[in-house]
C-alpha cells in the first residue's frame, strides 16, 4: 500500500480501452456494469482523474469565459469590466471531486456494511462509472457560450436564466441515467439474493437505493447550475 507498484494497476489503461469506456459512458442506456455480464476486471481509476479534472478545468473557463464575452458583447461601456475569481476553479475541485468520491464511497460503504450485500459493490469501478459518465457534462461548457453570443442577459434575464436551467437539467438527467444504468443491474441482483427471491420486497430496497442516488444527482445538478451557470454582467 506504501508501494508505488501498489497503485499502478489503477493507472494502467491502454488508449483503445480508454476510448471504448468513453463510449460506453457516453451512452446512458448502455448498461456496462451489469453483474455477471461485466467483464472488465481492470478497474482503472485513471479516466476518473482525467476526465474530472478536465471538466473541472473547462466549467471555470465556461463560466468566466462566458461572463467575459457577456461583458464584451452587451454591457454599456460605463459599466465596470467583469472580475473573475479563482475562488471558482476551487468551487469547481471541491464540487466535481467531493461529489464523485463521496456519493460511490457512501453506497459502497451502505451496500457492503449496512445492508451486506452478498456481491459487494467495488469501490473503485463505482468511482471509475461516475468518473467517465462526467463526460456527458462536456457539451453544455460549449452551449454555454454559444447562449451568451446571441441572449443579452440585460435585456433577456429570464429567457437567459430558463435556458440556462433547460441546458444543465438536461445533462444533469443524463449523466443520471447513465450511472443508474450502469449501477442497477448489480444492485437489483444483490437486493434479490438478499430478500430470497421475493420480487416484491427486493424491489423496494432496490428502489429506495436507486431513489436515493437520484436525489443525490438531482441535488447536485442543482448546485451546478447555481455555481457555473448565471451571468454576472
Amino acid at each position: 500500500m506504501f508501494q508505488i507498484n501498489f497503485y499502478r494497476s489503477y493507472f494502467n489503461l491502454d488508449t483503445d480501452t480508454f476510448l471504448q469506456k468513453i463510449q460506453r459512458a457516453s451512452n446512458p442506456l448502455n448498461s456496462a456494469f451489469a453483474g455477471d455480464e461485466d467483464t472488465d476486471e481492470v478497474t482503472e481509476l485513471y479516466g476518473f482523474f482525467w476526465i474530472t479534472g478536465t471538466l473541472i478545468f473547462l466549467m471555470f473557463v465556461s463560466a468566466t469565459g462566458s461572463n467575459i464575452l457577456a461583458n464584451w458583447l452587451h454591457s454599456d461601456p460605463e459599466n465596470k469590466p467583469y472580475e473573475y475569481s479563482f475562488e471558482l476553479l476551487s468551487k469547481s475541485i471541491f464540487l466535481f471531486y467531493g461529489y464523485n468520491l463521496v456519493v460511490p464511497l457512501i453506497l459502497y460503504l451502505g451496500t457492503a456494511f449496512l445492508l451486506k450485500f452478498p456481491n459487494t459493490l467495488p469501490l473503485t469501478k463505482v468511482i471509475s462509472i461516475y468518473g467517465y459518465t462526467n463526460i456527458l457534462w462536456f457539451p453544455i461548457t460549449a452551449i454555454n457560450f454559444l447562449i451568451v453570443v446571441f441572449i443579452s442577459n440585460k435585456k433577456h434575464h429570464l429567457m437567459l436564466n430558463f435556458l440556462e436551467w433547460i441546458i444543465v437539467l438536461i445533462s444533469g438527467t443524463i449523466t443520471g441515467l447513465s450511472n443508474i444504468t450502469k449501477l442497477s443491474g448489480v444492485i437489483h441482483k444483490n437486493c434479490l439474493l438478499l430478500a430470497d427471491g421475493d420480487a416484491s420486497s427486493a424491489n423496494r430496497q432496490y428502489m429506495t437505493i436507486i431513489g436515493l442516488l437520484v436525489i443525490a444527482h438531482a441535488l447536485f445538478t442543482i448546485l451546478v447550475k447555481i455555481s457555473f451557470f448565471g451571468i454576472k454582467v
